[in-house]
C-alpha cells in the first residue's frame, strides 16, 4: 500500500560565473587541479546539482546574510572553498574558487564572490529587460 505521496526530484543547474569578457576563473581554477582533485570537485557539483538547495554540511554551508553560501570539499589535505548563490530558474552559480588550509573564507575572496554576485545579476537583469 502506498501513501499516496508523490516525490519528483527536480536537478538544478550549475554553472560558472562569467566575466564581461568570456572567462570563466572558477572553471579554470579547477582545470590547474590535479586529476583526482578534479574528480571530487566535480562529485560535489554532482551533489548539489540533485540535492540542490537542501544539500548542507558538510558540502554546503552558508558565509553570511549576502545569499552567499560556500561548497565545501576535501581532497586529501587540501581543502577547497567555492563561493556560489543560487540564481533564477534552478541555477547555482560559482562564483570564485579557492585551495587553503584553514576553515574560514579569507575576507578578500568573500568580496571578490559578493563582487561577482552582483556583477552577474546585473548583467543577466539586463538581458531579460531587452
Amino acid at each position: 500500500m502506498t501513501s499516496g505521496c508523490i516525490i519528483i526530484y527536480v536537478d538544478w543547474r550549475v554553472d560558472f560565473y562569467t566575466d564581461e569578457d568570456g572567462n570563466k576563473p572558477v572553471k579554470d581554477f579547477i582545470l590547474k587541479e590535479s586529476k583526482a582533485a578534479k574528480a571530487e570537485i566535480i562529485h560535489v557539483f554532482k551533489l548539489l546539482r540533485i540535492n540542490n538547495v537542501l544539500l548542507g554540511m558538510p558540502y554546503v554551508r552558508k558565509i553570511d546574510k549576502s545569499g552567499l553560501r560556500e561548497l565545501r570539499i576535501r581532497h586529501g589535505s587540501d581543502l577547497y572553498r567555492i563561493p556560489f548563490f543560487a540564481h533564477t530558474g534552478r541555477m547555482f552559480i560559482l562564483l570564485h574558487a579557492i585551495k587553503k588550509k584553514g576553515d574560514k573564507i579569507p575576507e578578500g575572496d568573500k568580496n571578490l564572490a559578493i563582487k561577482r554576485m552582483h556583477d552577474h545579476i546585473l548583467r543577466h537583469k539586463d538581458k531579460k529587460d531587452n
